[in-house]
């Protein structure tokens, strides 16, 4: 497209600089073409008519006009380095000394050609500085989908694995009964969960690259929504020897999808009690400033670095690999976390918690946008 539009801008340059040089050209050469021309005409002032030439030889240049036609229009001839308007009528003979004209002619000519010629070449640096900036976000893009099918397929072939191995050991034993094989029954049925919970999200993800509509906004209490997940994890707090703590007014009114902001306190809360370790607080606080919603989720546990802090909302990103296989995580759930707050059109950072640990914090308005961009 942009090699298009080079070539159209050529095209109209060269048209444009054609233009201005034939139109200076006439413009120039009107006065002394009417002035020769005239000579012959009976009815002009003689005062305004050539005045005779000096004794020179134009022999050969006069031998050339002889055999134009009579008639013939004025025409331009050069003579020994200069330039003459040269007409005929019959036997007479009429010419006019043009070389001024002719060499502002050729000077315009040649600075119209240099500044079409340099606004050529600008207009051509230009198209590939921005071929080269359209390009970048499309190779990112490429890049990161590269990255994103080779570990996809590396999260799928994982338990692919397992459930194999698993199921190769059943088969080494036919008369088992299942008591027998509880522990390879369960290791598969695990890895089963865990596929199905990757595909779930692959599919979300998926779903909000196509900008398919997946946001139901209405008016619910978050402060009540916070609740009920702070409930759902109050027994695995327990499990890992840690402290959920809930901050919330008696009631935070507020107009979003109701549900996705369930998955978002889900995930952040998950992510939170799964590296922060035994011992640790995950705190769960929102309130109200002005026409925002502010909602943060903090754990004290060792807390991620700066370089981690840039990827950690990139697909398949893991801090601790190990862990996360461990614990059933496959990097896909802070992604999903904010593509729910961008379709709610707020923002969410990561920054150290106080004395150590991360607090995500998540910034949301009151009043959301719908997708055709009015507010409720």
């Amino acid at each position: 497209m942009t090699i298009l539009m080079v070539c159209g801008f050529t095209l109209v340059f060269a048209f444009i600089s054609l233009f201005s040089v034939s139109q200076f050209r006439e413009l120039m050469y009107d006065s002394p073409k009417s002035r020769v021309e005239q000579t012959f005409n009976p009815n002009s002032d003689p005062r305004k008519r050539l005045e005779p030439a000096p004794v020179m030889d134009y022999t050969s240049t006069v031998e050339q006009v002889l055999k134009m036609k009579s008639g013939s229009k004025a025409t331009e001839r050069e003579f020994n380095g200069r330039w003459y308007f040269f007409e005929r009528q019959g036997d007479k003979l009429a010419y006019l000394d043009i070389t001024k004209e002719h060499e502002i002619l050729e000077n315009v000519s040649r600075r119209l050609l240099w500044i079409f010629g340099m606004a050529e070449i600008a207009l051509l640096i230009l198209s590939m500085m921005l071929t080269r900036s359209n390009m970048r976000p499309i190779m990112r893009s490429w890049k990161q989908q590269r990255r994103f099918v080779a570990d996809a397929a590396h999260e799928f072939k994982t338990p692919m694995t397992v459930i194999q191995n698993d199921l190769e050991r059943m088969l080494e034993h036919p008369q088992d009964t299942v008591m027998d094989q509880v522990e390879n029954v369960a290791g598969a049925l695990t890895e089963v969960r865990h596929l199905n919970n990757l595909i779930g999200d692959m599919l979300t993800l998926a779903q909000s690259d196509a900008d398919v509509p997946m946001f139901k906004f209405d008016d619910f209490d978050l402060a009540e929504t916070v609740n009920e997940v702070g409930d759902i994890f109050k027994f695995s707090a327990e499990e890992r020897d840690q402290k959920l703590e809930i901050d919330v007014p008696e009631t935070l009114p507020m107009y979003g999808d109701e549900q996705r902001i369930r998955q978002l306190l889900i995930i952040l809360i998950d992510n939170a009690q799964k590296y922060a370790g035994p011992d640790s607080v995950v705190t769960v606080k929102a309130e109200q400033k002005n026409n925002s919603i502010k909602l943060s989720v903090s754990d004290t546990g060792s807390g991620v670095t700066d370089e981690q802090k840039k990827h950690l909302f990139d697909r398949f990103y893991r801090v601790d690999k190990a862990r996360s296989r461990t614990s059933g995580g496959h990097g896909l759930g802070l992604s999903i976390a904010k593509w729910v707050v961008q379709g709610h059109h707020g923002t969410i950072q990561v920054v150290d918690t106080v004395p150590h640990g991360t607090t995500f914090n998540i910034v949301l308005p009151k009043t959301a946008k719908t997708r055709n961009g009015k507010e409720k």
